[in-house]
């Protein structure tokens, strides 16, 4: 099947599940019904995937209409954002160690896996280091897929029940930007995002896309947000991305892993959870907006839940940003670690000297 019918079927399946979501009144139903949808339909053997164009034009139509609610608040709340990255630098590196020391204890993982599963991002790197240490490549892609899906559909969940009321997708904007200036955000956007790509950035479209958005808005220059079919239609695609994670995976697979998931998303969750309350006191921050940012799921997902749940889409994604370069340093330490004790072990220095 060509890439783009490939494409087409998948937002078609998304576009269902978008459908179904709303009627059932689900929250963010245009981000979690294609999830459920996509996810269904690959772990029955459809071939769900989105092209990369398409998916770059998802991101970059995301981040204009998140960037477009960042204000002046935001700027100002920056000075209050050094105690909060402090703790979120501690929980990033005490979070795979609790997973090394827990995680065997109640799952059949040796302390490896278990220091990889327990990393809040980064699967590149993890599955890189899976493969060099010769364990699975599958299970840490699987359990970063039920992760992702927890968060994705029992944030919004979970904030409907502590009363806050959520929409179907991302709030609307009282105006609309004038199509000359989206068309030159855009062009913007897209001469910036190659740059980002080229320092390693995740996600650079996304953030290229918040960036000069948020740029333009606070400078005076544009007022408004993008149309409403253009930023949730966006939101269905990105859910539809999250619902393809599951392509290529059987049952049996997710079955067999369904537990594990639930370990390691109870695992880093409330590890998050128990490092943002602190660091909501005493940086000033509101409890939401650290509980966002502190949270182990995908930086596009998070950035995309937190403006739909009204927080600082400036510090949830700087937040996110800080934290993927902070794990990165703690993989590559602990791989390093692991070589050099696997050379030890290979020369026969770490032996206990024998007496003749």
């Amino acid at each position: 099947m060509g890439e783009w019918r490939q494409s087409f079927l998948t937002i078609a399946v998304g576009g269902v599940g978008a459908l179904i979501a709303s009627l059932i009144h689900m929250p963010m139903a245009l981000l979690a019904g294609p999830a459920i949808g996509v996810s269904l339909a690959g772990l029955w053997g459809a071939p769900m995937d989105i092209a990369p164009r398409l998916r770059d034009a998802a991101f970059l139509v995301m981040g204009l209409s998140i960037g477009s609610m960042v204000s002046p608040e935001s700027f100002a709340a920056m000075m209050r954002w050094p105690v909060a990255f402090g703790l979120l630098a501690a929980l990033t590196i005490v979070t795979p160690f609790a997973g090394r020391s827990l995680v065997p204890r109640i799952l059949p993982f040796e302390r490896h896996e278990s220091f990889l599963a327990a990393a809040p991002g980064h699967l590149g790197l993890v599955i890189a280091l899976a493969d060099s240490l010769s364990l699975s490549l599958t299970r840490p892609m699987v359990l970063a897929s039920i992760r992702l899906m927890s968060l994705t559909l029992l944030v919004p969940l979970g904030a409907t029940i502590a009363g806050m009321e959520i929409g179907f997708g991302l709030p609307g904007s009282a105006a609309v930007t004038p199509l000359g200036w989206i068309a030159i955000q855009i062009a913007i956007a897209l001469a910036i995002a190659p740059l980002l790509r080229r320092i390693k950035l995740p996600a650079p479209t996304l953030i290229a896309g918040i960036t000069v958005a948020a740029t333009t808005h606070l400078g005076g220059w544009t007022a408004g947000g993008l149309p409403g079919w253009g930023a949730q239609g966006a939101l269905i695609l990105m859910g539809s991305l999250i619902g393809g994670r599951f392509t290529g995976m059987s049952w049996r697979e997710l079955q067999g892993s369904l537990l594990a998931g639930g370990v390691i998303v109870l695992l880093t969750c409330g590890l998050a959870a128990i490092a943002a309350l602190p660091a909501a006191y005493l940086s000033g921050l509101p409890l939401l907006d650290v509980l966002l940012g502190f949270s182990p799921g995908g930086l596009e997902t998070m950035i995309i839940l937190g403006a739909a749940l009204g927080a600082d889409p400036t510090f949830v994604a700087a937040a996110h940003l800080f934290r993927l370069m902070v794990l990165a340093v703690v993989l590559m330490l602990y791989a390093t670690r692991v070589a050099n004790s696997a050379a030890l072990k290979s020369n026969g220095q770490d032996a206990a000297p024998r007496a003749d």
